[in-house]
């Protein structure tokens, strides 16, 4: 007898899992029926996976959502694998950072937006895309001017400094700004808002992180998607202000209730109000808004095959301002591409862009370092009894050309010719991406290595036309040229397994990031000819040595980080996670360069265990918790050095001249990281079949270590203090988000809501005095950031009423000498019997109480209807123009209609003090009559659309989408300045140097948001 033994030689299966609609399935199970051999599928939906029986086998593949198939090889050793959604358990892919994981497995406080949630609103920016959608996150644009900077806050503000967010895009982290990229290429957008889920990217995450990933091509026929748009975008909400017949009233009341207490060679006349006749009444504000267009146009196309595909898009953008004088380009060009076989890929993420802005300033005065004179500004006080031509046609430079300035003003410029000798221009070159491969070592474990760059070429030019001796004297060109560029590599290693229910995946990695940033300024004077030809430095013409101007400098940072993740999870029931990194930041001195960030969570999915699977009404439950660290880098690039200014002293030694240097600003070698600290306790729970879904967060947010200018001893000289490691600041919150989805008949809805309130307190700053901001007209600082308040809470004097009679002012605390009926009566907080700085006090908060939105979409045969509404309640906003609006000066200056309601003998039930050319009891000083509510609600966005696809029977054509929309369609407010969404502005900390929320909610004036009114269409085929 011969027996005969046959070994079945085991084989390796591969292929790839997706959905239905091409997209990879990461960390699907893969099992072979039978057995307990299985793995699962990596980043890309591929797998592998070794087999015995190859002929007869079959294997069992399931993933989270989807409804489990099985398959037989059949000998094949390639096998795709293609999974139908289970509608009812349907799971989400998150991004967390480096890697991937379904929403079931996450434990820390994420919002992630996809592009079903926003591809039905029309945006400019993807910054607009976040507004109203997230929880925790205050999204508020600097000025209405097209191309402006939009601040996103993550959870409050947490430092003195920059508070700004971390961009991560495509794996590329940025902290520039993010409107060079298109919209349209977004695929999802993750908002890292906890300490866990955030602490991956260590030293740069404190203010949260939002990780921005781009479309990539599906295996497939190509696919094209062209959206165009025009628009019509118009000022609303500008104030009414005085005609020049009620102004010429208030100008003679005012110089009259003046004269009262002016000694008779000061005294001055009224006017005949018969001069009427022979005046302009000059609607300034009509003349320098106007209604501008706006249009947009994209077009992608994606595609490929089994080993290769590809993404590629362009757009271009065109919007002009509704304020004269403003503008924005926009040009971007995309390509992603990847290329694979069974084991190994590479790919790329790359983007071009050009911006081009035309720039009139949109807030403030011009007070402070490097600050511009605001054209808005000058429309708002500029007198209606000046036109801004002669009766030639010439045009009216400044009213000190028109000889009294009680009328016209005393030489503030005529707003259209300060637009028209205003030629500013901003262009910006970005050149943004990665390259990166990526090798399947073993079929759990994969390598990856990514080459990234940030290349930003900017050129800044201002040249400005003489309106007068004071006002853009002399005729003068500044130009600024900046290369910014930031090398970042990474490599990770990526583990995952599951067995016997047990999922563990690790990741560890490097990051070594590199910036240098070279400046180069010139300015000159004296220009001969000034029509746009010879707007250049060569034009001018050098008299003097003083004339022209250079500077050029370059500063370089560098960051080399190492950090790891290790994930667990048991039957989707109870997941942990476990973060560490440490940078070493270029920033810090030698002793303190090196700082780790550590983090935990864990979650709960309780609706998998046994005993909840009773329960109906409830279709998941998971709670989840998590703690912390995080750092902030983001504090300039040489802080622990001292700074030395060469040539700018001059000395004589016998014949010889010399040349010294000073220090200007003291350094501190001892200086450590900002490190924030954060809890969190979530909580993610279905109802009703999966129909409504509610994600609740509350959080504890600590910041230590923050730095400060602590005062140095008056023989240290007038160099800037240097930082110190000296306060704490506290945010505590919650946060709430609900979507609602269902169908009624053939209508398909959604409502969704979030609401978020955060508290900001200042808990120490030792050994320095309170921080003071927001430095107003010539009282001093507006805000004092201290012990006990929020940051830039404002410090005030407080308004009680009006005076009534001299009998009232003489029961009342001393004021001035002065002090008449109809002026302000202001309390005596310290009562000392006596109004002077002793008496303010903080008495208004910058930051909301709470802030929400609420978004509705609708679907009905072909019809689409989305809605966004957005708004902030409880914040303060000092209303610094009310001093022109509400307030008659020396000078010519308009004011609001509202002053006609000012207080008289015969009108006293008023809160606006009677007019006076002179400011003899201090009315205009900062207080709460300037004070104002800034809560508001307005409705973002409104898209009604029509999908022509059934009417025009094209089968080429996937859709073709005509779609009409409102932005900011209507704004309820009771906030009386040209618009309540206002940040900081740069009159905030008297050129120290550095960008905070020191001074956020003041308004010197500020364009407002235009209505928007859209019309375009969508072609996918």
């Amino acid at each position: 007898m011969v027996v005969t033994i046959t070994f079945a030689q085991a084989q390796i299966v591969s292929g790839i899992v997706t959905s239905t609609d091409q997209m990879p399935l990461i960390g699907a199970n893969v099992l072979v029926k039978g057995t307990n051999i299985g793995t699962i599928t990596d980043i890309d939906g591929s797998y592998k996976i070794d087999i015995e029986n190859v002929e007869n086998a079959s294997l069992e593949v399931s993933y989270i959502g989807y409804i489990t198939k099985t398959f037989p090889v059949g000998g094949s050793l390639k096998l795709d694998v293609v999974l139908e959604e289970d509608s009812e358990v349907l799971e989400e892919v998150v991004i967390t950072g480096y890697k991937k994981e379904i929403k079931s497995n996450v434990s820390s406080a994420i919002t992630s937006i996809k592009t079903k949630d926003i591809e039905n609103l029309v945006v400019v920016g993807i910054d607009q895309a976040i507004q109203g959608q997230a929880a925790g996150v205050q999204v508020t644009q600097v000025t209405g001017a097209p191309g402006d900077d939009i601040k996103v806050r993550i959870r409050g503000t947490g430092t003195f400094g920059n508070n700004d967010p971390l961009y991560v895009i495509d794996g590329v982290p940025t902290t520039g700004n993010i409107n060079m990229f298109s919209p349209s290429d977004i695929a999802s957008i993750e908002i890292l808002k906890d300490g866990a889920a955030a602490a991956i990217y260590g030293s740069r995450a404190a203010n949260g992180v939002v990780l921005i990933t781009t479309n990539r091509g599906k295996s497939g026929k190509p696919s094209f998607v062209f959206e165009g748009y025009t628009g019509l975008q118009q000022s609303v909400g500008l104030p009414k202000l005085l005609n020049s017949a009620d102004y010429l009233t208030i100008r003679n009341e005012a110089i009259v209730n003046a004269n009262v207490h002016r000694n008779p060679a000061n005294q001055i006349s009224t006017y005949d109000p018969a001069i009427l006749k022979d005046l302009p009444d000059t609607d300034w504000l009509d003349l320098v808004f106007n209604p501008a267009m706006m249009q947009r146009y994209s077009l992608s196309a994606s595609g490929g095959a089994e080993n290769g595909r590809f993404y590629m898009s362009g757009e271009y953008l065109n919007q002009d301002g509704v304020y004269q004088g403003q503008g924005f380009d926009k040009y971007q060009v995309r390509f992603n591409g990847e290329i694979n076989n069974d084991w190994f890929r590479v790919g790329n993420s790359l983007s071009f862009s050009h911006t081009f802005r035309d720039i009139i300033n949109s807030s403030g005065d011009g007070f402070g370092p490097g600050n511009q004179p605001s054209g808005i500004r000058y429309a708002l006080i500029a007198a209606p009894v000046v036109s801004p031509t002669y009766p030639d046609g010439t045009q009216l430079n400044t009213t000190s050309e028109l000889d009294d300035p009680v009328l016209y003003g005393d030489g503030n410029p005529n707003p259209v010719a300060f637009n028209d000798h205003t030629s500013w221009t901003q262009s910006r070159h970005r050149v943004f991406g990665n390259v990166y491969a990526e090798l399947d070592l073993l079929p759990s474990l994969s390598l990856r290595s990514t080459l990234g760059g940030d290349f930003l070429f900017e050129n800044e030019k201002l040249f400005v036309e003489r309106l007068s001796p004071a006002i853009y004297s002399p005729t003068a060109l500044t130009e600024g040229r900046v290369f910014n560029r930031t090398l970042v590599w990474n490599n990770t290693a990526n583990f995952q397994k599951e067995f016997y229910g047990n999922r563990f995946s690790t990741l560890i990695g490097m990051e070594a990031i590199q910036n240098r940033t070279d400046y180069l300024g010139a300015s000159a004077n004296n220009f001969t000819r000034t029509d746009p030809l010879f707007r250049y430095i060569d034009a001018s013409n050098p008299l003097d040595i003083k004339n022209v101007g250079a500077s050029g400098i370059a500063t370089e940072w560098a960051l080399l980080s190492y950090f790891g993740q290790v994930s667990y999870s048991y039957k989707s029931r109870y997941v942990i996670n476990a973060t560490i990194r440490q940078d070493g930041s270029s920033r810090f001195g030698e002793n303190n360069r090196w700082g780790v960030f550590p983090s935990v969570s864990a979650a709960w999915n309780i609706s998998n265990e046994a005993f909840f699977q009773g329960i109906e009404a409830i279709s998941s439950l998971k709670v989840r918790g998590s703690w912390g660290q995080l750092g902030n880098q983001e504090i300039g690039v040489y802080p622990f050095s001292s700074l030395v200014s060469n040539g700018d002293k001059v000395y004589v030694f016998g014949n010889n001249v010399v040349t010294g240097a000073s220090i200007v600003e003291t350094g501190n070698e001892n200086i450590k990281w900002e490190v924030s600290t954060q809890v969190n306790l979530g909580l993610d729970m279905s109802l009703l079949k999966d129909r409504l879904s509610i994600v609740a967060d509350v959080f504890d947010k600590t910041t230590n270590d923050i730095l400060v200018r602590v005062p140095i001893p008056q023989a240290g000289g007038s160099t800037r203090p240097p930082f110190v490691n000296a306060a704490k600041i506290q945010n505590r919150g919650l946060e709430l988000g609900l979507i609602f989805k269902d169908r009624i008949g053939q209508v398909d809805y959604s409502v969704g809501a979030n609401f978020s309130t955060v508290r900001n307190k200042v808990v120490s700053i030792a050994d320095s005095e309170p921080i003071l901001g927001g430095y107003g007209l010539s009282d001093g600082a507006l805000t004092r950031t201290e012990v006990g308040q929020p940051v830039g809470s404002f410090y005030l004097w407080q308004m009680e009423g009006i005076f009534q009679s001299q009998e009232e002012i003489e029961s009342s605390p001393f004021q001035t000498n002065f002090t008449s009926p109809g002026d302000v009566k202001f309390a005596d907080l310290n009562n000392d019997n006596v109004i002077d700085d002793k008496d303010r006090a903080h008495v208004g908060n910058p930051f909301p109480d709470f802030t929400y939105g609420v978004n509705l979409s609708l679907n009905w045969k072909g019809f689409d209807l989305s809605t966004l509404v957005q708004g902030v309640e409880g914040n303060d906003i000092y209303f610094l123009y009310g001093n022109f609006a509400y307030e008659t000066q020396a000078r010519g200056f308009n004011s609001y209609a509202d002053i006609l309601n000012r207080w008289t003998p015969e009108n006293t039930n008023t809160d606006i003090p009677k007019v006076s050319l002179d400011d003899r009891n201090g009315n205009r000083r900062i207080s709460t009559r300037f004070l104002e509510d800034g809560s508001y609600l307005r409705f973002r966005n409104i898209t009604l659309g029509y999908n022509l696809k059934e009417i025009l029977k094209w089968s080429t054509v996937d859709r073709c989408r005509v779609y009409v929309t409102a932005q900011n369609a209507f704004t309820f407010t009771s906030y009386p300045g040209l618009d309540p969404e206002i940040q900081a502005n740069a009159n905030d900390t008297r050129g120290l140097g550095i960008s905070s929320d020191l001074a956020v909610g003041i308004d010197w004036g500020t364009i407002p948001a235009p209505r928007t009114f859209i019309g375009g269409i969508q072609i996918k085929f």
